[in-house]
Formats: structure tokens, C-alpha cells, sequence
């Protein structure tokens, strides 16, 4: 009987190394904007949520749980990109709204110019089926994590 995982376990770390590179260069790009990777993509998703945009809601579209979210989301306040707004004036649950400077940053393209250069080299169908690949092991990833809070 073969005991062998049915993968080269060096999968994982090639995918972690990729992903910590791009996050690296994405950083790089960003330092000149005073935001991280992390935050502008927060923003863009408030903004695409626009007034359903609350923690939970952000939460669920990322993928990440509500504590973790809720501290980024008082990090992009206090630099003044964002406001928790009550969505009724009794109410406990905070909408999310840009404030003018985070109108300006989700001007920031979200993808980065970078690594469109750098996954140049790879042909179209290389690139779709890379997509096609990852999109099924993220869903197959997500049956051994529980739901966010």
C-alpha cells in the first residue's frame, strides 16, 4: 500500500512562496500610497458592497472572520478612510462608508502592474488553466474550514 500524499509536497510551500513575493511587490507598489495590499482591497470591497458594506458583510465577501475584520476596519478609521456609521440611530449594527480619502485610494488600480508584467511570460491557456486549477483546490480547501462567525 502506497503512503505516499498524492501531490509532491513541495506544493505548498511553492504556493506560499508566490504568495509572500507577491505580496511583497504589491507592498512595493503601494509604499508611495501610504496603504497596504491588504487595506486597498478592503476598500475596493466596501465600495462594491456600497450599503450593504457592514463587518459581516466584508467578513463574508474575504473570506476572514469578523474579529479580524472589525480590527483592520478601526486601523482604516482611524487613518481616516473609512467611518462606522449607525444604520439606524438605535441601532448597534455599523454600516461602512469611504470618507472622501478612501473615495481617492480605491482610485488605485487593484491589481498590480507588477505581476500583470511578470505573468506575461506565461501563455493565455497556461494562465487559464493555472485559475481553473487554483479555484479548485480553494474550494476543496474551504471544506476544512468552518464558516466565518
Amino acid at each position: 500500500m502506497n503512503n505516499n500524499p498524492p501531490y509532491d509536497t513541495k506544493i505548498e510551500l511553492l504556493i506560499s512562496k508566490v504568495n509572500h513575493s507577491m505580496v511583497l511587490i504589491r507592498r512595493k507598489e503601494l509604499v508611495k500610497y501610504h496603504i497596504a495590499p491588504r487595506q486597498l482591497y478592503i476598500l475596493h470591497v466596501i465600495h462594491s458592497l456600497d450599503s450593504k458594506a457592514t463587518s459581516l458583510t466584508v467578513a463574508k465577501e474575504v473570506d476572514r472572520e469578523v474579529h479580524v475584520i472589525n480590527r483592520l476596519l478601526i486601523n482604516l478609521e482611524k487613518d481616516g478612510l473609512i467611518k462606522r456609521i449607525n444604520k439606524t440611530p438605535k441601532s448597534k449594527l455599523l454600516s461602512l462608508k469611504l470618507t472622501k480619502k478612501g473615495l481617492e485610494m480605491i482610485k488605485i488600480n487593484i491589481r498590480s502592474e507588477a505581476i500583470d508584467s511578470i505573468l506575461t511570460f506565461l501563455p493565455k491557456d497556461e494562465i487559464l488553466q493555472m485559475d481553473s486549477t487554483l479555484e479548485k483546490v480553494l474550494l476543496k480547501l474551504k471544506e476544512f474550514i468552518p464558516e466565518p462567525d
